[in-house]
């Protein structure tokens, strides 16, 4: 299956808006038959309240661009096993947040197929592996059950505090800053070779407490060229 299609079901709305349309209309010219006195009281002056500028992603901004056959190393588990024909959505977060966490099902011939996917970056893609392993044997149509997903307002997907760099999988991370961070940790996807993520999983790597340019190392099994930070996170003192 190909082409953008929201992850989340929107039924329409149509004819139920158009109803409520012509009822206002039938409102507005009975109010405008009745007359209205030239010097509104105070209880007749319109009141719009404070605009709303509060933004917020939901699953309907969530879409799968496409369903396939997948064969390689199962990344979904951490254990990179060799997988063959298994099932794999394509999804693109259109929304303008960090994607924490989102787990999306379809029917497939019957049975339920999970896709779970993390640490998504706005405007991001990600092959998404089903999380049992199911294998297309055939051309089978998915039909799609629900999505449950979550997102991060306050997610630091750049900063000027840490310096990191890496040699083969051995990451150096540095604080550049004149403040103490606490809990340091950075959060990385690994791409595939046609520019997508490959995995819903993201990848951790914890570096505890840093002193104003201190540095520290650690070696992680799943870093490589192709791997990406996605998401960093402290606090400072």
């Amino acid at each position: 299956m190909t082409g953008k299609n929201r992850i989340a079901f929107c039924s329409s709305q149509r004819g139920y808006l158009q109803i409520v349309s012509l009822l206002i209309a039938v409102l507005v010219l009975c109010a405008l038959l009745c007359g209205c006195s030239d010097e509104p009281t105070d209880s007749t002056k319109p009141y719009y309240g404070e605009p709303s500028t509060l933004y917020n992603a939901t699953s309907a901004d969530l879409y799968c661009m496409e369903i396939t056959r997948y064969s390689g190393p199962f990344v979904e588990d951490g254990t990179n096993e060799p997988v063959e024909d298994v099932a794999a959505i394509l999804v693109e977060n259109g929304s303008k947040q960090f994607l924490d966490r989102a787990t999306v099902t379809y029917d497939v011939g019957g049975k339920t197929a999970t896709f779970v996917v993390t640490g998504l970056p706005a405007g991001g893609k990600a092959w998404v592996l089903e999380s049992n392993r199911m294998q297309l044997e055939e051309q089978l149509e998915f039909e799609f059950l629900d999505c449950e997903s979550s997102f991060r307002k306050d997610a630091v997907t750049d900063t000027k505090l840490l310096d990191v760099s890496a040699v083969d999988n051995l990451i150096t991370v540095k604080n550049v800053s004149d403040d103490t961070l606490n809990n340091v940790c950075i959060y990385y996807k690994n791409v595939n070779s046609d520019g997508n993520y490959l995995g819903g999983i993201s990848y951790m790597i914890a570096f505890d407490t840093l002193d104003a340019n201190e540095s520290t190392e650690k070696a992680s099994a799943h870093y490589t060229d192709n791997s990406r930070i996605v998401r960093y996170s402290y606090q400072t003192e």
